[in-house]
């Protein structure tokens, strides 16, 4: 499967949004493409498409930012990806052969796609900030 860069920069700053949850302010467009390392252009985009689906608000003014619109561990990855990638787990039907076995195939594959959307759908962006603890500092050796 190969991820959109759009549905990995949509969970970093997702994700970077729910760090700052508790906290109660707006986080700035600013702080998150310098936390991310996200394209300004490229994460606007996205924070629209993660607006449009009722998962981020954001307010104006100098202490305007985006925020996130329910707590995060009520939203899945999933949610995330289907809102800035809604196609990903479609499968391009069309380029089989009506045969038997090609249906077999196409089943596989729609079983597969099951089963990544119920991995992402039972992740939280909760879920993922704690695996953020479990990752060891890298090490560097001079």
């Amino acid at each position: 499967m190969q991820i959109p860069a759009r549905a990995h920069y949509a969970l970093l700053a997702m994700m970077e949004l729910a760090k700052r949850h508790e906290a109660g302010k707006p986080v700035a467009l600013r702080e998150i493409v310098d936390d991310q390392q996200i394209p300004m252009p490229f994460l606007v985009q996205i924070l629209q498409q993660l607006r449009t689906a009722s998962l981020v608000n954001s307010s104006r003014g100098s202490a305007g930012g985006y925020f996130l619109q329910r707590p995060a561990a009520q939203i899945s990855v999933l949610d995330v990806v289907e809102a800035v990638a809604p196609n990903l787990f479609a499968p391009d039907l069309q380029l089989t052969a009506q045969t038997p076995e090609a249906h077999t195939v196409v089943e596989l594959w729609t079983q597969l796609s099951n089963r990544q959307r119920a991995l992402l759908r039972d992740l939280s962006l909760i879920d993922l900030i704690e695996r953020v603890g479990t990752v060891p500092a890298a090490m560097f050796y001079i």
